[in-house]
């Protein structure tokens, strides 16, 4: 699995096999298909490598071809089940129909909202955004402070030094 670099960041980030298979078979390939929506978990946040182990799907509160809305009370009773299981909430992940797809404003805001709700935990949360084309070079991937979405990209990808 490649690997994905935040600039400045004294980490990086891989996905492991069982999250890549959920997020592969929830990406938008058909023009009927709607959003999807879920979490993303790793087991260890000390390691150099942060791995997402697991992505899981959240039902949707309302889902069209290009929204997605989900429960937060489902999702806080997903995120203590895994816990239970030595699972760590780091972030979140939808699915956009497009192939190179890009943060809307609603996404943004989400983000920040989750990454400022978690920030006494994390210091920044996932998000990722999955694209239709395949993994990994086109889907969006990076990191909310709070403040600012970060984009990271896989460290063999010649685009990693651009904003």
């Amino acid at each position: 699995m490649p690997l994905f670099k935040l600039v400045n960041a004294d980490w990086e980030m891989s996905f492991g096999m069982a999250a890549t298979i959920i997020l592969e078979k929830h990406a938008q390939r058909r023009w009927y298909q709607r959003e999807s929506v879920g979490q993303l978990f790793t087991r260890d946040l000390t390691k150099p490598v942060i791995v997402l182990d697991v992505a899981t799907v959240l039902k949707s509160r309302r889902s069209s071809w290009a929204s997605v809305t989900f429960d937060t009370d489902e999702a806080m009773r997903q995120r203590e089940d895994m816990l239970r299981q030595g699972l760590y909430c780091v972030g979140l992940w939808h699915t956009h129909p497009e192939a190179e797809p890009k943060p809307s404003g609603t996404d943004d805001r989400l983000a920040a909202d989750h990454a400022e709700a978690a920030r006494l935990l994390i210091n920044g949360l996932v998000f990722v955004i999955v694209g239709n084309s395949p993994f990994p070079f086109e889907w969006y991937i990076g990191v909310h402070d709070g403040t600012t979405l970060h984009r990271m990209y896989p460290k063999t990808d010649p685009k990693q030094n651009r904003p």
